[in-house]
């Protein structure tokens, strides 16, 4: 439950990102928070990101609230984050430092980590491609077909997205049909792809290392 409740936001765009089915909506307060929540939601190894999450006392007083936490379904430590635009003006003054190194100190007695994430990694080619995707992701995709595209890739071991599609029946005619469905797996990280490049229809897609023979 987050320690703060987020007010309007008249110098910024603040906002409610869903986080997909049976998943709580979070509340941002910038346009670089919605990204770096969209980020965490198309990461599937996330289990939980909570906004405004922990109230840190710092030693001269007063307190200060991070960004997000972000849990993991894997071993990874939870994140503890501050969400800035490289440009602040406080941060390259130095004025966040005392509340940075509180955070820093009250991650470590929680076993988690703490960091800034500024729009240099937040905004990159895999948030395009996040936002690309997402929309594909609660799709469904017959069975049948599910196994035969991944069928092909394990025959072919490489193959672009444009092959793929062009793989069976249904895409006959220069009438894409496989298309949406190969997205959809690539949404849900059941073909591989480089999803730090931009996909395209060149893009390669193999096995994810689990499904390899």
């Amino acid at each position: 439950m987050p320690v703060r409740k987020i007010g309007l936001c008249y110098r910024s765009v603040g906002g409610r990102v869903p986080m997909g089915p049976g998943r709580r909506g979070v509340d941002v307060e910038s346009t670089l928070e919605r990204d770096f929540a969209l980020l965490q939601r198309f990461d599937l190894a996330v289990a939980t990101l909570e906004e405004q999450p922990v109230r840190i006392r710092l030693p001269g007083g007063g307190s200060y609230v991070p960004d997000f936490l972000v849990t993991y379904r894997d071993a990874r430590p939870p994140r503890l984050v501050e969400v800035k635009y490289s440009t602040d003006k406080a941060l390259l003054a130095g004025e966040l430092e005392a509340r940075f190194a509180a955070a820093r100190a009250y991650a470590a007695d929680m076993g988690w980590r703490f960091e800034v994430a500024t729009e240099q990694a937040i905004r990159t080619a895999r948030l395009e491609n996040a936002k690309f995707l997402l929309p594909y992701r609660d799709r469904s995709v017959p069975a049948g077909r599910r196994d035969a595209l991944i069928a092909s890739v394990r025959l072919a071991r490489v193959l672009t997205v444009r092959e793929l599609a062009a793989s069976g029946p249904e895409s006959a005619a220069g009438a894409p049909a496989l298309l949406p469905d190969v997205w959809t797996l690539v949404a849900r990280l059941e073909l591989a792809a480089d999803l730090d490049q931009p996909v395209a229809a060149t893009t390669p897609l193999t096995l994810p290392r689990e499904r390899s023979p």
